[in-house]
């Protein structure tokens, strides 16, 4: 704008100490250094001071990219030198590699306290920073009692139960018990099962693996002293019903069902399609036990199962059973009336009290060696079986529990 009467305003854009711009004085030069002009007004002075507030900015800009492009380039380098470090490290099989030969490698130094090794850093990241967890071991036992009793209004069935069945790797534990009819044996393996009513307990705990007992699970099989097939399914069908449940295929659940049904000791050929009513009753058992084995249970809960059957067929499923027991390995908790079997059959056999039962005596018992009639014949077998059956005739006869 043209030179005015009016002096200019204090809000010109100049910057702070510097003098308004004017027209040339006298004897004043009209260019600069550079051969460039000198403003002639305040539009040029303006003009020119926004030019160099612009090239200002456009040179913070360009040196924040250049410390931007630093910084990434000088994580890069860091993460590339952890990752060497990793490649550096030995491994478990270090001794057996063959040495490639190479640039020698610069010593390892200590690291800073406070500071993860060089050769940790990408783990470190990999797990959000945190060191890897590592798995937790196995629970040393797989069935736990812990001062359990179980009462129905006035009447108690067991009282203060407390027992541990080690989960020995590879070989379950097949625990016996032994009591005067109603010590709450049955009471003791619904429990474990989380069948009502028995379950839950009153007071105490029951715990699996480590973990509370909730309800019935698949880790856990039961057999019944009672046959309990379901009647309008064929023998195949009954042992595959489990494998239904899962939803395994038709196809795929019969060969398996069929592989069991061998392995209990019934014919493929002539026992498959039969219905139960065609059955006697140890081939029933056999079938239940088939039915609860095919899922392999950690746990095989067994109520008198062997009580209805002749004398031979019980020894026969007693070796039948053993033979079973040793292959998949579960552990066993297996109630009877026979102190035989219980000898027999058991590493550890409770022996409980009469009613509210509770445990006397823990027995514990060499594994079987010979089949079920040749172990009985044995002077020692024989004689731990009186001594057992001694205590037993003095529990059911007495009127106070613990006597």
């Amino acid at each position: 704008m043209g030179a005015t009467d009016e002096e200019p305003s204090d809000d010109a854009a100049v910057p702070p100490g510097a003098g308004a711009p004017s027209g040339p004085h006298e004897g004043e030069t009209t260019s600069r250094p550079g051969g460039a002009g000198a403003p002639r007004d305040e539009a040029e002075a303006l003009a020119a001071l926004a030019a160099l507030e612009r090239e200002i900015s456009a040179e913070k800009k360009a040196a924040t990219r250049a410390a931007a492009d630093n910084t990434a380039a000088t994580a890069a380098a860091a993460d590339k030198t952890a990752a060497t470090a990793v490649a550096a490290e030995p491994g478990p099989d270090a001794a057996a590699r063959p040495e490639v030969a190479g640039p020698a490698a610069a010593p390892r130094t200590a690291s800073a306290p406070g500071k993860a090794p060089a050769g940790k850093a990408a783990e470190a990241r990999a797990s959000g920073g945190k060191a890897a967890t590592p798995a937790p071991a196995p629970h040393p036992y797989i069935v736990e009692f812990d001062k359990v009793t179980k009462s129905y209004g006035d009447f108690t069935a067991i009282r203060d139960v407390t027992f541990k069945i080690e989960d020995v790797p590879n070989r379950g534990e097949m625990v016996s018990i032994l009591g005067p009819s109603g010590c709450g044996k049955s009471t003791v393996i619904r429990l474990i099962a989380g069948l009502a009513p028995q379950f839950p307990a009153t007071r105490g705990t029951v715990l699996c693996a480590g973990e509370p007992i909730r309800g019935p699970g698949p880790d856990r099989g039961m057999v019944f002293q009672d046959y309990t097939s379901f009647d309008n399914r064929s023998v195949l069908d009954n042992v595959a019903f489990g494998l239904e449940c899962r939803g395994v295929g038709r196809r795929e659940r019969h060969d398996r069902a069929r592989h069991w049904i061998q392995k209990v000791g019934l014919s493929v050929k002539s026992d498959a399609d039969k219905l139960p009513h065609e059955l006697s009753g140890g081939m029933r058992q056999r079938v239940a036990i088939a039915r609860t084995l095919i899922l392999e249970p950690r746990v095989i809960l067994m109520d008198e199962p062997f009580g209805a059957l002749d004398p031979p067929t019980r020894t026969r499923m007693q070796d039948n059973l053993v033979a079973l027991w040793r292959e998949q390995s579960p552990t066993v908790f297996f109630i009877t009336h026979s102190v035989e079997e219980a000898v027999y059959l058991g590493d550890t056999i409770f022996i409980f009290s009469g009613s509210p039962g509770t445990i006397l005596k823990e027995v514990r018992t060499p594994p079987p060696t010979k089949p079920s009639l040749e172990m009985q014949r044995d002077p020692e077998f024989r004689d731990m079986v009186f001594e057992i059956r001694a205590l037993i005739e003095k529990l059911e006869s007495s009127s106070r529990a613990g006597d």
